[in-house]
């Protein structure tokens, strides 16, 4: 039985700024890779936008499948819809495209991350879709200073037949 209520919805396209980072444990690499990518975006000028979600991670690999040290995902942060595109290194300002997706929502700390997805990926394939692109963390609720307990975090995995 699972303890996450899983849903179908269809999220819009939306303009970020992202970053591309490596290896484990995320723990240390995301909040690394966020503070990059904030630093490249103060340099070229670009505002956040302010509200939910905060952030957005996609994760490329499987941790179990691939090395550590190997493990890509990229970071985000939503940005005004008439903000240029651009590519510099590994940042960027680029489209995350529309996509209808399974999600489910974690309320609280991150500790069971591992769990959720496991219960998402298996009613994903149960269900008869097969994944389309990275999963994606969207930070709902989050912040430096908000107690774990308050964060909320929807864990949408892009689907399709």
């Amino acid at each position: 039985m699972s303890r996450y209520e899983i849903n179908m919805k269809s999220v819009p396209a939306m303009r970020v700024a992202s970053l591309w980072g490596k290896g484990l444990p995320f723990s240390v690499t995301v909040p690394k890779a966020y503070e990059d990518l904030a630093a490249w975006m103060a340099k070229k000028s670009i505002p956040p936008l302010s509200g939910s979600p905060m952030g957005i991670a996609l994760y490329y690999d499987d941790p179990a499948s691939v090395s550590p040290e190997e493990v890509r995902f990229k970071v985000a942060m939503p940005v005004a819809a008439e903000t240029p595109e651009v590519a510099e290194g590994g940042a960027a300002v680029e489209v995350l495209a529309e996509a209808d997706v399974a999600y489910l929502t974690v309320e609280g700390p991150y500790t069971n991350l591992e769990e959720a997805y496991g219960q998402l990926f298996g009613w994903v394939f149960s269900n008869g879709f097969q994944p389309k692109d990275a999963a994606r963390e969207v930070y709902v609720k989050w912040g430096e200073a908000m107690p774990p307990e308050e964060q909320v975090t929807e864990i949408q995995v892009p689907v399709g037949r």
